[in-house]
């Protein structure tokens, strides 16, 4: 066991990784944070991809080659 330095709040917590991280109050209230801003931003619906001119001829329906243009 290594006695270790929290990288937020500094206090002292065991931890068998010789790495420091967050100590267990820190690691609560991260994984908290977390949850609200997945639960705020996560149901937002994505964006749609912007498509450059090239991509928008090649996903366009084509015949004999030519681009199906409808007016």
């Amino acid at each position: 066991m290594h006695t270790l330095s929290c990288i937020k709040c500094r206090a002292s917590y065991q931890s068998e990784d010789p790495d420091p991280y967050y100590c267990s109050p820190c690691n609560e209230q991260r994984k908290a944070v977390a949850a609200q801003v997945e639960a705020t931003i996560g149901n937002r619906p994505s964006k749609k991809k912007v498509m450059s001119g090239l991509q928008e001829y090649e996903a366009a329906p084509k015949v004999r080659g030519f681009m199906v243009v409808k007016l």
